[in-house]
């Protein structure tokens, strides 16, 4: 069975996740999450073939059909889809990338065009109190999350992805988006929000960063903006590849927003030269091209490298990080030349 079969078949309810064991970019069933194909390299990622990555089963379309707004704020009230009519859209376009997403030409990760209605606009007719420090996200499945609450500055409150509704597997009717964040903050099936003085109580360990510090103890934090990041995507790992000049192109992303230059090297990493980098926005990712001159037969190692305003992408994945979040070494493809 094919994704986009097994998508469409899922969504309108004719088969059960947990019965069906589909083709390898579904890597759970229960709960769903389904990696996208990078290599197609669309601006946009279709609708059909974006990322999905559930905590639990997706409610039922009815499920929210309001949005409950209530805690520290003077006039707690529901907002139904008139409601959110009568204020200006948004346009945005944002890289929506799962925590835990591994380096590869393959992921949890996607690009998307996304609109709807900004948060502060929405939070501004509930009169939020000075005390809130905190936002709590609350989903019709019962998956929640706190995100401090200067972050409503830039989010949205999303009901069309490329143009489209939102389908039942990407938060329909609507769904939180935190442009250069972790999708978990994202919360899908939005049915209310509470503004609060503290965060929510964390669940275990789950969305935190973990360091050995240097005297031996686990320091725990929260998770930081997307990390500069970038992706080969052509050729792929184990391409046999002629002699002589070789295109290599792959994507870009951050959370700071701007990607300012992606370096490639054909050897390992020890001598890079700058890739062309397509015009692209702020949040979105960015596509990029190079071409490298292969001249000795054998195996070889590519590697991309990725720049923002804060600094570069590391070579190497944290030795003291204890936690699986957060992948953003850089990627190495190894290819044959004959």
């Amino acid at each position: 069975m094919n994704r986009r079969c097994f998508l469409t078949l899922v969504s309108s309810g004719l088969l059960a996740p947990k019965a069906l064991i589909a083709d390898h970019h579904v890597i759970s069933a229960d709960p769903l999450v389904i990696e996208t194909d990078l290599s197609s390299r669309d601006r946009y990622t279709p609708v059909g073939d974006f990322y999905v990555r559930d905590h639990f089963d997706a409610p039922a379309l009815s499920a929210a059909g309001s949005v409950r707004i209530e805690g520290e704020v003077k006039h707690a009230r529901d907002f139904s889809l008139d409601d959110f009519a009568a204020l200006p859209e948004r346009e945005v376009g944002a890289v929506l990338e799962c925590a835990g997403n591994r380096v590869g030409a393959t992921g949890l990760v996607s690009n998307g065009s996304w609109a709807g209605w900004r948060l502060r606009d929405v939070l501004a007719s509930v009169q939020p109190s000075p005390r809130a420090a905190y936002l709590h996200l609350v989903g019709s499945d019962g998956y929640q999350r706190s995100v401090p609450f200067e972050r409503a500055a830039d989010a949205v409150i999303a009901t069309r992805l490329n143009g489209r509704p939102l389908t039942r597997q990407h938060g329909a009717p609507w769904r939180a988006l935190f442009p250069g964040w972790f999708g978990m903050d994202s919360v899908k099936w939005l049915a209310r929000m509470v503004l609060a003085r503290d965060p929510l109580p964390p669940e275990g360990n789950t969305y935190l960063k973990l360091q050995r510090g240097a005297s031996g103890q686990i320091e725990r934090e929260a998770l930081p903006r997307l990390p500069v990041k970038s992706v080969i995507t052509g050729p792929l790992p184990g391409a046999v590849l002629r002699r002589g000049p070789v295109a290599i192109q792959g994507l870009a992303w951050s959370g700071a927003g701007k990607i300012t230059s992606v370096e490639v090297s054909a050897d390992g990493g020890s001598g890079w030269q700058k890739a062309e980098l397509l015009p692209g926005r702020d949040f979105e990712w960015c596509l990029w091209n190079a071409s490298v001159n292969l001249s000795q037969r054998g195996a070889v190692e590519l590697v991309a490298r990725a720049r923002d305003p804060e600094g570069s992408q590391p070579m190497e994945r944290d030795p003291s990080r204890l936690d699986g979040y957060a992948n953003n070494g850089c990627h190495r493809v190894r290819c044959v030349v004959v």
